[in-house]
């Protein structure tokens, strides 16, 4: 067996090449990890002065430096030099000069050529307007001269940039590994592993497709070996397992996750960096083999994957592992038996329910596994997913907008924030150009659809594609028959024959076979345990019964009548989504919400006028005041903070837990808070979703009704609060709140109390913003805002206008800072919000510039007591701070 040989490597050059020097080290890493040097057997190692020399003093530094090289011993000479030739030593003109010299002295002077000696000759641009330039041009000349000298003593490379230098520094590196490997035949290894290489790589690059689009950039999986999924993302990296790990020390255990998750890209980038790191892992899918053929076809798949050497396998990969399958267990104990030593590696694809039913008590299998679980990606990984394709793509729009789209879609539809689903909705919104909107998610579904069958492949018997339409009635039909019987299981058996009598009474040729396919190959529709089939995604059902009820005026009345739109949202967004002209639904919604709120008024018994916040002063203390006073010292607009503060705020608000329940759950009517909820949100949805009904009265009335609801739950929320505050969650009327506790470190009871009461507005605002807005109905909602009456509603509108930011929305928020008490609540929680807007949400630049201008003149209506200050006062408090504080 060959053993690993370690070629040091001395890096010469003089100060200007730093950046080529970490480059070096960089690159010998790289190619230490890579399979060539893997596989043939050597490695290198880096000999710095910077990191390798000991300091010392009685001598110059280059004697001391010479002394370490002498102990060295290096094997290759690596030179570098650009436009500074550097200080002469007493042995030559720059230490560069002196270190050459004495390595070629070393090398003439060796039986076997030792060492070998590269020179790298680059150049940086001069300033010529540089106050040190003709000693710039100096060195540059001793450079060109020495670079003369050497020319006759062999060959030198050139390079005119970092880039360059790094591909040309590798490149020779790799040769060098080809001809000096200590193993023999080094030719024929090099050929197997390329081929082996190029073969895996293409692999992981298949594996990465989604609706046949190679994914813009790997996405470093989260491993987790906690199985509590963390509610919010932030809480991610507590348990994480590293992905190096598994392939340094491969040991027996479950990676477990839903679909959708990536788990045979997974495997295919471990099977590949194993192989970079000089070790063989063989996949094999469970899917395409039986439990008494897998032994034999893993010794086939290894054969073939390595080029008939199946010998010394480290690791087995099974994939589509599913616990509760027929057969499943005895094959994995088949591969238990045969393989005992190799450990392996099971890809476990989890239920909807995200937990595992029992195993066959028949199947025994005497090894140990440990679980581990694929997380879904913070917003961080979600963004460079946004980038990566908005880049290939050549998207126009923003990208922060096309993240906040991707991300508020994902969770509005109830998707787990996934490579794939990412693409799915990136790759929609490109298709649909300017017809998109975040809100119409009616559209986006059905670009969705669309792009499934356009890429699906169709059975050679088939001319022609079926028409998408037929599909969404067809569908839509048998939704309305699981929604009715509520049951959402259904056989293969029952899908056809209820189909078959459908397409045959509506004179409809579809082939359902292919239908039923191409949603189970698309991961619409899954299957259990017992061949029963369900929609993975609870937002696919909603689609197709909003398709239903535009289609068939019956069932729409009877989703009206037993206000199935209460348990399911979704249904009126989908519904009044598809040509946002659905006056109907905005009729019977404003009814129903109106016997709503009168319930909801006799059971709570809250007097309306409840208002505490007006009564409450300027919030901040004396010290809080004193911090926020101190930003406004900065006349320079900041660009806010960085993308990764943002990312982890947003991340510390969103429930990453919810998209693993994708139940259909129905509220009890007796309920009425919660059922009170439910219709806010789905008349508001509904609402967004008419911007082509014409009777404006009709919208006014439904947003007060809307904003009635608020109110209601405003009443609700100030009376629990004190009990919010001190158990952390309460229910009321099938309503239950829970406080977020890493909002409200508060030891004093009072405080908190205080502080969950003042945080009421922003989180009524927070709960039920993105039912309402879009772009379209920004008139409506500061129509609102200005003729409210209301004033702790005319401040959630207004926050909402902070947050959202329609047209004329700075003119509306100056008048509203004009109006307010220069001492009250509402003034400091709208510096607030103000601020929040600033550092988290803001991109534009001109947004930034009025929300830090309208920040200004709220503390400058609170500071100086002026109603209205103008910029004068403004500019005149930015004076004052510099030399005093209030």
């Amino acid at each position: 067996m060959e053993t690993l040989k370690i070629f040091k490597c001395f890096i010469s050059s003089p100060g200007d090449c730093e950046k080529e020097r970490e480059l070096c080290e960089a690159i010998i890493n790289k190619i230490n990890k890579g399979a060539l040097a893997t596989h043939l057997k050597i490695n290198f190692k880096t000999f710095m002065w910077e990191y390798d020399v000991l300091p010392d003093m009685g001598r110059n530094g280059q004697e001391i430096i010479d002394e370490y090289i002498l102990k060295s011993n290096y094997d290759i000479f690596i030179g570098i030099m650009k436009n500074r030739f550097g200080h002469a030593t007493k042995k030559a003109g720059s230490g560069t000069e002196h270190e050459f010299n004495d390595a070629l002295e070393r090398k003439t002077k060796s039986e076997n050529s030792i060492p070998r000696i590269m020179f790298y000759f680059g150049k940086d641009e001069v300033d010529i307007d540089h106050p040190k330039i003709n000693e710039i041009l100096e060195q540059r000349k001793k450079v060109i001269t020495f670079k003369n000298s050497i020319s006759n003593n062999g060959l030198y490379i050139d390079f005119n940039s970092c880039e360059q230098f790094e591909e040309k520094l590798e490149a020779k590196l790799n040769m060098f590994i080809s001809e000096l490997s200590p193993i023999t035949n080094p030719n024929e290894k090099i050929k197997k592993v390329d081929i082996i290489l190029k073969k895996l790589e293409d692999e992981l690059n298949q594996s990465l497709k989604s609706y046949n689009e190679l994914s813009p950039v790997w996405i470093e999986p989260i491993i987790s070996a906690q199985r509590e999924i963390p509610i919010n993302p932030t809480k991610n990296e507590e348990n994480r397992v590293e992905l190096f790990s598994l392939i340094e020390n491969p040991t027996n255990i479950i990676i477990k996750a839903p679909s959708e998750f990536g788990l045979t890209s997974l495997a295919h980038y471990l099977k590949l960096n194993a192989w970079k790191a000089g070790k063989k892992f063989v996949y094999i899918d469970s899917k395409t083999t039986k439990k008494h053929k897998i032994v034999k076809d893993i010794l086939s798949v290894s054969q073939n994957c390595f080029l008939k050497d199946s010998e010394n396998i480290d690791c087995i990969i099974v994939d589509s592992v599913c616990f509760d399958e027929n057969g499943i267990m005895q094959m994995i104990k088949n591969v238990c038996d045969e393989y005992k030593s190799i450990p392996i590696i099971l890809l476990n694809t989890l239920d909807n329910n995200f937990f595992l039913k029992s195993d066959d008590d028949k199947v025994e299998i005497r090894r140990t596994f440990n679980s581990l679980y694929l997380l879904p990606l913070p917003q961080a990984e979600v963004r460079k997913v946004v980038l990566s394709y908005a880049k290939a793509k050549s998207f126009v729009e923003d990208c922060e907008n096309t993240l906040s789209k991707v991300t508020k879609d994902l969770e509005t539809l109830n998707m787990h924030r996934t490579v794939k689903n990412c693409i799915s909705i990136l790759r929609a919104t490109s298709k649909m150009v300017d017809d998109y909107s975040p809100i119409n998610r009616t559209k986006l579904l059905e670009t969705i659809l669309n792009g499934i069958f356009q890429d699906y492949e169709l059975p050679t018997y088939h001319d022609k594609k079926p028409d998408v339409k037929d599909c969404s009635f067809v569908l839509g039909y048998l939704c309305e028959l699981l929604i009715l019987r509520t049951d959402f299981e259904f056989s293969d058996q029952y899908f056809k024959e209820e189909l078959i009598k459908f397409c045959d009474d509506n004179f409809i040729n579809l082939d359902l076979n292919y239908l039923l396919n191409a949603l189970k190959d698309n991961s619409i529709i899954g299957s259990t345990s017992s061949n029963l089939n369900y929609f993975k995604n609870s937002y696919w059902v909603f689609y197709f019964i909003a398709q239903r009820m535009n289609m068939n005026l019956k069932f729409r009345e009877k989703i009206y009548t037993e206000k199935k739109y209460i348990d399911y949202p979704e249904i009126i967004e989908f519904y009044t989504g598809i040509d946002r002209n659905k006056e109907d639904a905005l009729i019977l919604l404003n009814k129903d919400l109106e016997e709503t709120l009168q319930i909801v008024r006799a059971k709570v018994q809250i007097p309306n006028d409840l208002n505490p916040f007006k009564a409450i002063q300027w919030v901040p203390d004396i010290q809080t005041l004193e911090k926020e006073e101190e930003k406004i010292g900065s006349n320079v607009i900041s660009s806010g903070l960085p993308d990764e503060v943002k990312d982890k705020y947003a991340d510390k608000h969103y429930n990453q837990a919810k998209p693993y329940n994708q139940v259909f759950n129905s509220v009890m009517r007796d309920y009425s808070v919660l059922v009170l909820m439910r219709q806010i949100s789905a008349t508001s949805r509904a609402l967004r979703n008419s911007d082509f009904v014409t009777d404006s009265q009709l919208k006014k009335e439904l947003i007060n009704q809307i904003t009635q609801g608020w109110n209601e739950i405003n009443k609700i929320l100030i009376v629990l609060a004190p009990f919010l505050a001190d158990n952390g969650n309460v229910a009321f009327e099938g309503a239950r709140f829970n406080l977020n506790e890493d909002d409200f470190k508060i030891d004093d009871p009072v405080q908190k109390r205080l502080a969950v009461l003042l945080a009421i507005p922003t989180n009524i605002v927070k709960i039920f913003k993105d039912d309402i807005y879009s772009i379209k109905i920004g008139p409506l909602i500061i129509d609102k805002a200005i003729n409210e009456t209301n004033s702790l509603l005319k401040h959630e509108l207004m926050l909402l206008i902070m947050a959202e930011r329609p047209k004329k929305w700075r003119e509306v928020i100056d008048n509203y800072i004009v109006s307010l008490d220069k001492n009250s609540y509402f003034l400091s929680d709208t510096l607030s919000v103000l601020n929040f807007n600033i550092e988290y949400k803001a991109t534009e630049i001109e947004d930034l510039q009025s929300l830090k201008m309208l920040s200004k003149k709220c503390r400058a209506k609170h500071i100086l007591k002026n109603n209205n200050p103008n910029i004068g006062l403004i500019n005149r408090l930015d004076k004052l701070e510099k030399g005093s504080k209030y």
